[in-house]
């Protein structure tokens, strides 16, 4: 595996800033930095904005190389591992790549994501609701309270036991979802 990371510090730094020093663009890279642009999925003419800041200190960038590096980096971006990844974080998807396999890719990690946020999100859920029948059992035994009250309670616990159920049916089956492959459904109207 190769390491970027030092080459490409001064890059970053300089890619991350809304302003750039005349000193940085004189000394500037512009093939790098368009690299690390395409590299990170950048809109080209995101990219474009930022350099035209060094025109408020009499440079101009040099905008063929920095194409080049840009299609050079984009090419390594929009790789479908790195669609699978950028979707297993749940990054969006911000239409750079003109591949299919990439859109595919990342579709396919973004369906994965979506799996683990509900897994998430339903474990939480039935966290929260053990916690209310907890609750609702001291208070049921308290003794301190009217019929009405009883009522509600016990119409609470049993709505809440009925949540509990269907989530960890919906848990159960989540997994499953994980070993499909995705489905992309068009239509034209």
């Amino acid at each position: 595996m190769r390491k970027w990371t030092l080459p490409l510090l001064p890059l970053i730094v300089l890619a991350g800033c809304t302003s750039v020093s005349k000193d940085e663009c004189l000394q500037a890279n512009w093939h790098g930095i368009g690299y690390k642009h395409g590299a990170d999925g950048t809109e080209y003419r995101d990219g474009i904005d930022a350099l035209s800041q060094c025109s408020e200190y009499g440079v101009s960038a040099d905008i063929a190389e920095y194409k080049v590096g840009y299609d050079q980096g984009l090419a390594v971006y929009c790789e479908p591992e790195n669609g699978f990844t950028l979707g297993m974080q749940g990054a969006s998807y911000n239409g750079v790549c003109n591949s299919t396999a990439f859109r595919k890719a990342w579709q396919e990690g973004n369906d994965r994501y979506q799996v683990q946020q509900r897994l998430i999100y339903i474990d939480d859920r039935i966290d929260d609701i053990d916690r209310r029948l907890k609750d609702i059992r001291a208070e049921l035994n308290s003794n301190q309270l009217d019929n009405s009250q009883q009522k509600a309670l016990y119409r609470e616990r049993k709505d809440l036991e009925n949540e509990r159920k269907d989530l960890r049916k919906e848990r159960a089956l989540l997994p499953l979802l994980n070993k499909l492959p995705s489905v992309e459904i068009s239509t034209e109207w």
